[in-house]
């Protein structure tokens, strides 16, 4: 029962998990450019033109690009230098990074902290910018303010203009990472694809075949590779821990029905054996109330010593599984709780026939033989 609590409460923290954004009626369409012969210098260029289009189809509220997207499995990084910061080691250099296109945080609504937007003075040409997210500016600006500070590697040097929130759009299960962010127009590394992020007003799934006839209306040799919702992702992403969680709700259940019939066995078989001394204690004025309370007081016992062995079991054993879990501790306090209530409201239940047929026991029947 505590395993099946933890496996539950682990896929309902996922799937509600604050990601930074809202992921409702969100879209991802996935184009390939360089298949279709363009050079990576115009790959920015045909995807203004695809996203023109595409913002002008009905129930499409907003939409921007990006190069990795959101999930899509793909994802850039490197070692940089901060402005102020002495690096200890290699490790505190290194941050990921996405190359995103017009109007990126807004559409997807991750909240900018500090600073301004990318815009469209933001081109080829113009000092390079940089946007960071909330891990990033605590990890090396510890509080201060970071606009106006340079980041600096091999290849290139950018001014940060923005703070925006941390947002998961890779892993679930990842801690926040140090991320920055440049314009798609201001690329600092080779761009191969093109990720659409599209906001609907209403069911993603009425706009998809639009999609595609828009980015064939611009080029029919552009290859869409795929139109996902996050929510579809999303799912996709839990899909080992639902089965997890299946299974052991399935053997939780099994094992909850067992325990109860065997202690409804038990204490019926108990009860058989003491008719006499229930009819005795009924003909010596105990009072139907008062047998029943005594059987289920034996069934207490009985479910204490079981929730206690249970209890001891589990803190031994859920530590193998602590890996699996997601926003608790093998040790939760409110999933061993929960088991255990549960545990005792199925064993009082089980007790209850039991104990109300003994207090329904007719004195005389019983002392027949005696």
């Amino acid at each position: 029962l505590i395993g099946a609590g933890l496996f539950l409460r682990t896929l309902y923290n996922l799937k509600h998990e604050d990601v930074g954004y809202d992921r409702e009626n969100l879209l991802l369409m996935c184009v390939d450019p360089i298949s279709a012969g363009y050079r990576r210098d115009d790959i920015g260029r045909v995807c203004q033109r695809v996203l023109d289009r595409v913002r002008n189809i009905p129930g499409v509220r907003a939409a921007t690009f990006s190069e990795n997207g959101l999930f899509s499995g793909t994802e850039s990084g490197g070692g940089v230098d901060v402005e102020g910061f002495t690096p200890s080691s290699d490790d505190d250099r290194t941050c990921r990074f996405d190359q995103v296109g017009p109007g990126y945080f807004t559409n997807i609504g991750i909240p900018l902290l500090l600073g301004r937007d990318f815009n469209e003075r933001d081109l080829p040409g113009a000092p390079r910018v940089t946007i960071i997210n909330e891990t990033m500016a605590k990890f090396y600006f510890h509080g201060s303010n970071p606009i106006g500070k340079h980041i600096t590697s091999a290849r290139f040097q950018m001014e940060i203009v923005g703070v925006v929130r941390d947002a998961q759009d890779h892993n679930f299960r990842w801690e926040p990472v140090r991320r920055f962010y440049v314009s798609y127009f201001q690329p600092i590394d080779g761009i191969t694809t093109a990720n659409f992020e599209i906001r609907t007003v209403g069911n993603p799934a009425g706009v998809i075949s639009m999609l595609r006839n828009e980015v064939q209306a611009v080029d029919r040799n552009l290859p869409v590779l795929h139109v996902r919702t996050v929510k579809e992702l999303m799912d996709q992403s839990v899909t080992q821990e639902k089965l997890v969680a299946k299974l052991s709700a399935v053997f939780g259940a099994l094992a909850m029905m067992l325990a109860a019939i065997g202690l409804y066995g038990v204490m019926s078989y108990a009860v058989a054996r003491r008719t006499n001394e229930i009819g005795i204690r009924m003909a010596l004025g105990a009072r139907s109330g008062n047998v029943a309370r005594m059987i289920l007081g034996e069934v207490s016992v009985l479910i204490v010593a079981g929730a206690m062995a249970g209890i001891g079991g589990a803190w031994a054993s859920t530590r193998l599984v602590k890996s699996l879990l997601f926003g608790l501790t093998a040790l939760d306090p409110l999933t061993f709780a929960g088991a255990a209530a549960v545990l005792a409201l199925v064993g009082i239940l089980a007790g209850y026939i039991p104990a109300r047929r003994a207090s329904k026991i007719d004195p005389m029947v019983a002392l027949r033989y005696e």
